[in-house]
């Protein structure tokens, strides 16, 4: 498999083709084994930029209708508008842009693989912990909370991080310090889990001391986050 990608990749795209067996039994892998989905949501997000603006079906389906009405208005043929149909358009398009609630789905697997790693990396340390979400009133919601006693960690899971989104936990994490005191032990530890960490985004946390996990590993440790390095 790594001295010949392409062999295994054109053997796996035979048995998909060729047996419907092996095709459900592949995706049942995929879908159902954790470090596998993980993993491909890690490639997913490495490959692609999510737009601001992602589209849902109903977007995609009115889009379309708006294209025909202004087909309609520039006095199109009945062949031009043929070119339109609604339901082939928006099935067209729906195979070539991810729809905001196939986001949602990777967003949440995101959630939850970045609770159990920071999770597991406390109690690597010693510190047990039960890792969850904490929402405190309608604007603040955070992925990741976990009371430790010695210190809690709090902060966000991203598919894909950049340096705002670093900013952004720490500024929210501070929020939490000044507002609701009472949620936090003792030190408090600012969390961002991501399954892509672009560059710009490990030099800020470096600089604001905000633990960073990138997939499986640590881009900023929590002994730097701590000061014991």
């Amino acid at each position: 498999m790594e001295r010949e990608p392409t062999f295994f990749r054109d053997l796996f795209l035979d048995a998909l083709r060729s047996d419907g067996r092996v095709a459900d039994t592949l995706l049942d892998l995929i879908t159902k084994h954790p470090e596998a989905r993980l993993k491909l949501a890690q490639v997913v997000a490495g490959s692609i930029a999510v737009p601001l603006n992602v589209a849902t079906k109903d977007d995609i389906k009115a889009a379309v209708e708006e294209l025909k009405k202004w087909t309609e208005e520039k006095f199109a043929t009945k062949k031009d508008l043929k070119r339109f149909d609604t339901e082939e358009d928006i099935k067209r398009l729906e195979d070539k842009m991810a729809t905001k609630e196939q986001f949602e789905a990777i967003t949440i697997s995101v959630e939850d693989s970045g609770l159990d790693m920071v999770q597991y990396l406390l109690e690597q340390r010693g510190h047990k912990c039960a890792a969850e979400r904490l929402r405190v009133d309608s604007v603040y919601e955070f992925d990741i909370y976990c009371n430790a006693g010695v210190l809690t960690a709090v902060g966000e899971a991203k598919v894909r991080a950049g340096w705002r989104d670093v900013e952004r936990t720490f500024e929210r994490a501070q929020e939490l310090l000044r507002r609701w005191l009472d949620k936090l032990s003792s030190r408090l530890v600012p969390v961002l889990y991501t399954l892509v960490a672009e560059t710009p985004a490990v030099q800020r946390a470096k600089e604001l001391k905000v633990w960073l996990i990138e997939s499986k590993r640590e881009v900023v440790a929590l002994e730097k986050v701590l000061g014991r390095t």
